[in-house]
């Protein structure tokens, strides 16, 4: 089975294009290749499609200048920007057969989909989309439609998922945020131990450079498309013998002074 993994993409759709292309996902035309079409290729979205990870990011969706989460005109627009991107990403899926391509629910997606729950951070930014006092509401087909997003998949023993292996890894609840479930990667223990699959790949923390491993190396960290021009993605091919794992793309992109 060949698999093609796409970790955390923050609303920048430039780069889920641009991997798809690469991986040879996607017609001239934009649709769904024929191999995809055929599943002679599973395509696995690790989560996090919405809610951009820098204010430049943001601005670039808003058509601004400079950002400001405050201003609802700002807010009215990247919210418009991302709606537009889901469609399109839905529109790419609808011509495949259930269960060639999964998008996983990342705790973004969940966030977006949550209106009770506070509005999440990154750095300086505050994520204010679709939050009541805030935004306006996730039109209600998107917002079913994310809400359906499974949490886990399981390929050929491969284990994907947002944030980890284990159930409580991937529930975003007040817990989830004030415990740190991500802290797990940095355990010198293999995680995987005890269950079912011999390999995992997730998204959720940042990385750069590299292959990024855990779980003792039987877990691949995927989340490397938040960096400006980087893009990640890794490429599958399972066997019973074992699973190859290619990382493609980008990794890293940094001037070094002096």
């Amino acid at each position: 089975m060949r698999i093609v993994v796409v970790g955390d993409l923050h609303a920048q759709e430039g780069k889920l294009w641009r991997i798809l292309d690469e991986a040879g996902l996607r017609d001239p035309d934009g649709g769904p290749s024929d191999g995809l079409r055929r599943g002679e290729t599973h395509l696995v979205l690790l989560g996090d499609l919405v809610h951009a990870k820098s204010r430049t990011v943001y601005a670039h969706l808003a058509g601004v200048e400079r950002y400001d989460e405050f201003d609802p005109d700002h807010l009215a627009r990247a919210e418009r920007a991302q709606e537009e991107f889901l469609r399109r990403v839905a529109a790419f899926l609808a011509p495949l057969p259930e269960g060639v391509a999964t998008i996983l629910l990342g705790n973004h997606d969940a966030n977006a989909v949550t209106p009770d729950q506070g509005p999440l951070r990154s750095d300086d930014v505050s994520h204010l989309e679709w939050k009541p006092g805030y935004g306006r509401e996730l039109p209600a087909d998107l917002a079913r439609w994310v809400a359906s997003w499974p949490r886990e998949v399981v390929l050929d023993g491969v284990h994907f998922a947002h944030v980890g292996p284990r159930p409580e890894h991937n529930v975003y609840d007040t817990a989830f945020y004030l415990e740190n479930r991500r802290r797990w990667i940095y355990a010198d223990a293999d995680a995987l131990q005890g269950t079912p699959y011999r390999f995992g790949v997730y998204g959720h923390t940042p990385v750069r450079g590299g292959l990024n491993l855990a779980s003792k190396g039987r877990a691949l960290l995927l989340d490397g498309n938040g960096h400006d021009g980087e893009y990640v993605w890794a490429e599958l091919l399972t066997a019973d013998e074992g699973v190859r794992v290619r990382l493609r793309g980008l990794v890293f992109d940094e001037f070094v002074p002096g």
